[in-house]
């Protein structure tokens, strides 16, 4: 390692105070720290970050691993290459890269450093600047530092002074980035950690001067314009929580909800000060510090409000005082199938066309009239409601999508359909927090339910496939319970129902319960939804003989059925059958004109049992097969079995005898049953009279006399 690898800002040897201020030295290195990963990325575009380091081959930039530069903690910028055994801090990296001289060359690397900062070097032969460092706001006058419970520098917030009023700017350490970091921390958390009592006001100005006098204070990122729901409120649980809002309707609108985010966190108690009406507007914390109230005194006389902080009370749901009177009816999407404020999940194999129906689902939902009569019926179950639709899909572009939209039919203007690969890609709405190892919310989640509440009469959001927008392993309980979770309070907040559809796994189903079984991952994931729907398809030879009944030509895919697995409480048990279109490829419910064909294929049942048993109450019984059997001899039937296959009248006849509305009896001197009757018939009952043409008692032939 160099001689001048650690230099010392303080050092007369190192830094003539003529040419630079050592205080404006030790600001720009900061502030390159700062931004260390940008640094690094345009030094060397071939390096690659591990961990907490960034490694390169060399100071020329090549590839390999043998130059590390920390990227974190107290080593923060200091550099070693391990080839060379040379190394030192971020100033002399910077000078190795441009061909300074660190000894000789100090206040240019410095200035070189401010005017990739985008700040006007003047150091030369300056007096001393005391001033921060510059950006495009212009210099910062205040700098707050966000610590987690053990002192770890997470998090920095920047105030600005401009022209058009205060401007504060966060940084992320841990990222690297000039963004809050998700989820936003707490100020004063090592504080917290010690305290029993926290008062929470808003912002660090007021949250310092509070502790100056003593008292435990914190605040959340950007005071009373924290987004609540972004914000870790869990160091104040088991808190005495005291919020002390400023004196205005915007204060006191925070502090409520600030009460319930830190109620849901598990305060041990919470209350809101009333701030007495004859102080000033905006009066906060710091003003009173500043004014020399006493603040103990003030803080003990000055009236409270207090806020329940029990997440769970068993007193809530007396049953006597809740469910009394007529039930409230549930309210369905579609009947019996997807309820209303509740999630729902779609499963099926792949390809079998699930996001077809999705997005045929949220059409209707936006094109419907709401006129009960004409309502059409989805997923086996009459449309109920109608409104604004949300359709997202992980997976499918713009231009799939207007396709399949131009094969439904003219597009709703309530409709909204969000194909990701065209929306900024695909981007993931729970993933693992990397601290606390546990599944948390993204910014992306947060961004879009916002949004979602603000639509008005949204009656479904559908999320197709769940599996590209959840950085989760669905194999682990916990997560697929976290997402349930999540999901199951949108539908709450929105009261409108949330489908997500998702995939089979390699197993393959031919019955609603096997269907349910092989919905991928763990159970967890059915059991947290309230309805789960699956589509699965039928053997060949069952999907060929549907084909067959209805006229449509069967190929591979074109028979599906589908129907609730899975339900908490009332439900549509009944399996719909759905034909591909050829044309469209668009699943069509058949299920009506197969029952049609089947009521009519009972009626033909019913006349041929009527033909066999006149014939042998007229002497002339049928076999099932042979020289009297049904196809040999159809021509004496009723027309409509005239024109039949062999093999669909033996299927007629083996189905009545399966029902026992036919039966094969023993004709009087012969060894063999097969002659046809209804169960009371004379055949049946041994009392046989041929005719001639047939058996008679003494034959042995069927066609003898």
């Amino acid at each position: 390692m160099s001689d001048n690898a650690w230099l010392n800002f303080n050092s007369a040897d190192d830094i003539s105070q003529s040419q630079i201020d050592s205080q404006d030295a030790m600001e720009i290195k900061s502030r390159i720290l700062d931004r260390l990963d940008s640094v690094l990325d345009t030094f060397f575009p071939e390096g690659k970050v591990r961990g907490q380091q960034f490694v390169i081959g060399d100071l020329e930039g090549n590839r390999g691993k043998s130059l590390v530069v920390e990227l974190g903690g107290s080593k923060q910028g200091l550099w070693t290459d391990f080839a060379t055994g040379e190394g030192g801090d971020i100033v002399d990296l910077w000078a190795r890269v441009h061909r300074f001289d660190v000894q000789s060359e100090f206040t240019k690397i410095i200035q070189d450093m401010a005017v990739w900062l985008g700040e006007t070097p003047a150091f030369t032969n300056k007096p001393k600047i005391k001033s921060p460092p510059k950006d495009e706001l212009g210099h910062w006058s205040h700098k707050w530092d966000y610590h987690d419970a053990d002192g770890k520098l997470i998090a920095c917030v920047y105030r600005y002074d401009t022209e058009e009023g205060k401007e504060f700017r966060p940084w992320d350490v841990l990222a690297r980035k000039g963004l809050a970091p998700n989820p936003r921390p707490l100020y004063n958390q090592v504080g917290i950690a010690k305290a029993t009592d926290v008062i929470l006001v808003e912002g660090e100005k007021c949250c310092d001067a509070l502790i100056a006098h003593d008292f435990t204070a914190t605040t959340a990122m950007n005071g009373a314009n924290a987004p609540i729901e972004k914000t870790d409120w869990s160091p104040l649980e088991g808190k005495r929580v005291l919020i002390w809002p400023d004196n205005d309707e915007a204060g006191k609108e925070y502090a409520e909800k600030a009460a319930q985010a830190i109620a849901e966190a598990g305060a041990r108690s919470i209350e809101i000060l009333h701030i007495p009406t004859d102080l000033p507007t905006k009066w906060d914390a710091a003003d009173a510090v500043e004014s020399g109230v006493d603040l103990e005194q003030f803080l003990k006389n000055t009236e409270k409000t207090s806020v329940k902080t029990r997440r769970f009370d068993l007193n809530d749901w007396l049953a006597s005082d809740l469910f009394i009177g007529t039930p409230k009816q549930r309210e369905w999407l579609c009947e019996g199938v997807f309820p209303m404020a509740q999630v729902s999940l779609l499963a099926a194999a792949g390809g079998v066309g699930k996001s077809f129906l999705l997005a045929q689902l949220a059409r209707e939902v936006a094109a419907f009239n709401g006129y009960r009569p004409t309502a059409p019926v989805l997923f086996g179950g009459a449309l109920l409601t109608k409104g604004a639709a949300v359709y997202i899909t992980a997976e499918d572009d713009a231009i799939e999508m207007h396709i399949r939209l131009s094969a439904l039919g003219d597009v709703p203007d309530k409709l909204y359909v969000v194909p990701l690969p065209d929306a900024g890609g695909t981007r993931p709405l729970f993933f693992p927090d990397q601290n606390k190892r546990i599944p948390t919310t993204t910014e992306f989640w947060h961004e879009l339910t916002n949004q979602l509440a603000s639509i008005p009469d949204l009656r479904v959001v559908i999320f197709d496939p769940l599996q590209p927008l959840c950085a989760l392993d669905f194999n682990v309980p916990e997560n697929a319970q976290y997402v349930c979770t999540q999901l199951s309070a949108l539908a709450s907040k929105l009261h409108a129902s949330v489908i997500v559809s998702h995939h089979f796994s390699k197993r393959e189903a031919v019955s609603p319960e096997q269907a349910r079984e092989a919905i991928r991952g763990t159970g967890g994931l059915v059991d947290g939804v309230r309805m789960a729907y699956a589509l699965w398809q039928p053997p060949v030879d069952t999907a060929k003989e549907i084909c067959s009944s209805i006229n449509e030509i069967y190929s591979r895919g074109s028979v599906v059925f589908g129907g609730v697995v899975k339900a908490n409480g009332r439900a549509n048990m009944k399996v719909t059958t759905y034909v591909r279109d050829e044309q469209s490829g668009i699943l069509v419910d058949r299920s009506y004109d197969i029952a049609k064909k089947k009521q009519s294929n009972r009626a033909d049942l019913q006349e041929l049992v009527v033909a066999i048993s006149q014939a042998a109450l007229d002497g002339k019984p049928y076999t099932k097969t042979g020289l009297n059997g049904v196809w040999e001899r159809r021509f004496e039937l009723p027309n409509q079995f005239r024109e039949l296959g062999k093999h669909s009248l033996f299927g007629m006849v083996e189905q009545l005898q399966l029902e026992q509305r036919l039966v094969a009896a023993l004709a009087p001197g012969q060894s063999t049953v097969k002659w046809l009757d209804e169960p009371n018939g004379p055949v049946a009952r041994g009392e046989a009279k041929f005719k001639p043409g047939h058996l008679s008692k003494s034959s042995t032939h069927p066609n003898k006399p």
